[in-house]
């Protein structure tokens, strides 16, 4: 009964939100809008999120500016989830937030690895918050990058990026942000083990599916990008799959090519991600496979962490198709075109 009171609320709340996702129609009018402004235009007067753009003059915001503005809500929407829980649930959340955290601290390293200031830095980052476990500013004044994961010293961070900072300028920032991505999922298999039976098993499942699909993009980019040795593919691939076993992962990361990947991972539950090599296709289509999964368990309605988390992962798929929508404006990409880079039918 614990389980219902703690959740009920909240799904309640959930629904609301899901409530005002955009229909078909606004995507449909979005799509066929004239031009990045028009678009922005649509987006403001005509869809829920002109509460949220009423304050900006659309004719000022940039592509890089509207993304901001998106993924800032998404941290507001966040901590106002946080406010529900108490105790080893809202400890969990917390830990949740880490992604969001993670992404800046990539954003971070990149800046000063390509030499930005501090404010070029700083306003392109989305999650600080009273819930980051790293000080932000801290990190922002270091000198160099050396000196930024010296700093990180006693975060969680610091022993995945002490020895992969100094090989930083021959092997490149992809192995530290792959790093990064297994920090997250070791922190949060170690907090599962403090919640009930149910919900280690449903949230297990959700970060499972997107274990599998970082493991995947981590192997597909590794071969056909950066030819990273099978070892060290395999090392760095995250443990908590949902549907890819680890001689899956091993076969993948051993495959000679992209052909004999391709040829392998077509016996698998993803292969119809990867029949394409277009990079814009397989993201699609990842979004695809998370909406199927999460939108059936915002159906379900159960009283566990399912559906604030399903819904959290949606709203995050929304703002990517929101971003893709408006970036083909900048290319005059017509509906039909434009319909094979977002991951909604129409």
């Amino acid at each position: 009964m614990g389980s219902v009171v703690k959740f009920s609320a909240i799904n309640s709340k959930v629904k609301a939100l899901k409530g005002k996702m955009l229909k078909e129609e606004e995507y449909l009018e979005l799509l066929q809008g004239k031009g990045f402004k028009n678009s922005l235009r649509i987006l403001k007067e005509r869809t829920h999120y002109g509460e949220l753009l009423k304050e900006y003059d659309i004719e000022k915001i940039h592509r890089g500016e509207l993304e901001i503005i998106l993924d800032k809500h998404y941290t507001r929407i966040y901590n106002k989830f946080i406010n529900y829980f108490n105790g080893e649930y809202r400890k969990f959340i917390k830990n949740l937030f880490l992604r969001w955290e993670i992404e800046d601290l990539k954003i971070i390293i990149r800046g000063k690895y390509i030499g930005r200031t501090k404010e070029e830095i700083e306003k392109v980052l989305i999650g600080k918050d009273r819930l980051n476990s790293i000080d932000y500013d801290y990190l922002l004044s270091s000198k160099n990058l050396e000196e930024l994961v010296d700093r990180l010293k006693g975060s969680i961070y610091y022993n995945a990026l002490k020895n992969l900072i100094k090989d930083i300028n021959e092997k490149g920032l992809f192995r530290i942000e792959t790093e990064l991505d297994f920090v997250y999922f070791s922190n949060i298999r170690k907090e599962l083990k403090h919640l009930d039976k149910e919900n280690r098993e449903v949230i297990s499942q959700i970060i499972g599916i997107e274990g599998d699909l970082l493991n995947l993009s981590w192997i597909y980019r590794g071969k056909k990008y950066y030819d990273i040795t099978p070892e060290e593919l395999f090392n760095y691939t995250i443990y908590d799959g949902y549907k890819l076993s680890k001689d899956n992962i091993k076969k993948l990361c051993y495959a000679n090519n992209i052909e004999e990947f391709h040829h392998i991972i077509e016996n698998t539950p993803y292969g119809w991600i990867y029949e394409s090599d277009d990079v814009n296709n397989i993201e699609k289509r990842e979004r695809e496979l998370q909406k199927k999964y999460f939108n059936k368990f915002l159906k379900e309605n159960k009283t566990n962490f399912s559906m604030v988390m399903s819904y959290l992962i949606l709203y995050r798929i929304e703002v990517r198709d929101i971003i893709s929508i408006v970036e083909q404006k900048r290319y005059d990409l017509d509906a039909s075109e434009g319909m094979k880079y977002i991951s909604v039918t129409l």
